[in-house]
């Protein structure tokens, strides 16, 4: 019997956007969920990590009706963001469109020295509007609205100086990347995972109401007897 590893998965991220990819990519995200996977490794090609929307698709689609695919695109974007997986992106190559979604909307990101980032969405008279949640994740406000304006492609280096990108790498050091990564956040729970990334995507309340909702969550896990376990064996280590 084949061993499945529920560790760490690679998810094959595809290089255009439309309904068949979309579906392969939310069945990936889907059954590394089902499966209690601790790691999503987030992979395109060597010269295309995502470039968005397949137009192809929007101009041939007859119905003109795209709201079923976005609307799943947008939920594996929020389960990316607030799931119990800790989603690593390796970018290398070109970024772009709703492609910089799964970027923003990926716990770590690691680009090669080839990395390119743009939201080319004005030039055509369009908005990131669907990924914004996502792009708020790493960029400011001012930041998103910059590259909206100019379409331009920003170099990883860029992307790392305005927190886009975690780190730098050759090509062939992106293996080692990924372990160095994974082995400095094993160690934290999948609930607790979960519950960091939902607060932080829900955060749209006033400080005070997130003060309690942060205090009614803690009250709650204190009385976990799992985390009780813990906290005993942790009390009678020190």
């Amino acid at each position: 019997m084949t061993s499945v590893n529920t560790f760490q998965r690679e998810i094959i991220i595809p290089p255009l956007l439309n309904p068949k990819s979309i579906g392969d990519l939310s069945q990936q995200i889907t059954k590394a969920e089902n499966e209690n996977v601790c790691f999503l490794i987030l992979k395109g090609s060597d010269k295309v990590f995502c470039d968005g929307l397949d137009l192809k698709w929007v101009i041939n689609n007859q119905s003109q009706n795209h709201y079923k695919e976005m609307q799943d695109y947008a939920s594996c974007l929020k389960r990316l963001q607030s799931g119990k997986c800790i989603s690593i992106a390796i970018v290398s190559g070109s970024a772009s469109g709703g492609g910089m979604g799964i970027v923003c909307a990926a716990d770590y990101v690691i680009a090669t020295e080839s990395g390119l980032f743009s939201l080319p969405e004005g030039l055509l008279g369009l908005i990131p509007g669907m990924i914004l949640p996502a792009l708020l994740n790493k960029l400011s406000r001012n930041k998103i609205k910059k590259m909206v304006l100019t379409g331009q492609k920003y170099p990883a280096k860029k992307a790392y100086e305005w927190g886009i990108v975690d780190e730098i790498v050759k090509y062939d050091e992106t293996h080692m990347a990924i372990e160095n990564a994974i082995k400095s956040m094993r160690s934290c729970k999948r609930d607790a995972v979960g519950d960091i990334k939902s607060m932080l995507y829900n955060s749209n309340y006033s400080k005070d109401e997130l003060s309690e909702r942060g205090m009614q969550l803690l009250l709650t896990k204190l009385n976990d007897s799992e985390i009780k376990e813990r906290l005993t064996d942790l009390s009678e280590f020190l």
